[in-house]
C-alpha cells in the first residue's frame, strides 16, 4: 500500500516526502516538510509537538502500559504556544528541561474522512530535573534511553522516521558546533 515519493524541490510549500501508513485499520496519507530554522516555522494549527531529545548522547523514548514506545510529546493545549507545548510535554513525560531546541520539520496527516492533523518535530538538548515520577498529563509510564540509530526501529515511523532521524543527527551536530564555538572564545 505504501508508496513513498521524495521531492528535491526547494520550495518550502512542497513536501519533501509523501507516503502513507495504516493506523487503527485506516490508511493515513502523510506529507513531510523540512524546516531548518525557527523563523521558518509556518503558522499552522499545530495539534501535536514531538521531540527527538538528546540527554548526554542518548535519546529518551517514552513507553506506555501496552508496551508501545514513542517520542516524547503530545497535544497542544488551548491558548498554549508552540514552545510552551514542547517544554510542558518534556517535563511531564520525562521530568526533564529543554536546554535548547531547533526545528527539523513537520508532517501533515490526512485521514480517510479528510480530517487533517499538523504535527511538528524538533530536536532538543535536554537536562534531567529528577527521576521520572509519572506523567501527570497522560499515560506514559516511563522512558528508556537509546542510541539515536535505534529510534526508528523502535517507534516504527518508516520513511518519515528515517528522514527525521537523519535531520536530527545533522541538527545536533550543528548545535554542538555552535555551542563549542561559543565556549572556545
Amino acid at each position: 500500500m505504501k508508496q513513498t515519493v521524495i521531492s528535491q524541490d526547494p520550495d518550502p510549500k512542497v513536501p519533501v516526502l509523501k507516503t502513507s501508513f495504516i493506523y487503527r485499520n485506516q490508511v493515513i496519507q502523510a506529507e513531510w516538510f523540512d524546516v531548518d530554522d525557527k523563523t521558518a516555522i509556518p503558522d499552522l494549527p499545530w495539534q501535536q509537538i514531538y521531540v527527538i531529545g538528546d540527554l548526554e548522547g542518548k535519546v529518551p523514548l517514552v513507553y506506555y502500559a501496552h508496551g508501545r514506545e514513542n517520542l516524547p510529546g503530545g497535544h497542544t493545549e488551548s491558548g498554549e504556544t508552540f514552545e510552551q507545548t514542547l517544554r510542558r510535554e518534556v517535563q511531564e513525560e520525562l521530568n526533564m528541561r529543554v536546554v535548547e531546541w531547533q526545528p527539523i520539520g513537520y508532517q501533515v496527516l490526512t485521514n480517510p474522512d479528510g480530517k487533517v492533523d499538523y504535527q511538528f518535530r524538533v530536536v532538543a538538548k535536554l537536562e534531567k530535573l529528577g527521576e521520572f515520577a509519572g506523567d501527570v498529563g497522560g499515560s506514559v509510564i516511563g522512558y528508556r534511553l537509546v542510541d539515536i540509530g535505534e529510534v526508528n526501529q523502535r517507534i516504527g515511523y518508516g520513511d518519515v522516521g528515517e528522514r527525521m532521524i537523519a535531520r536530527a543527527k545533522n541538527t545536533l551536530k550543528s548545535m554542538a558546533t555552535v555551542r563549542d564555538g561559543i565556549f572556545r572564545i
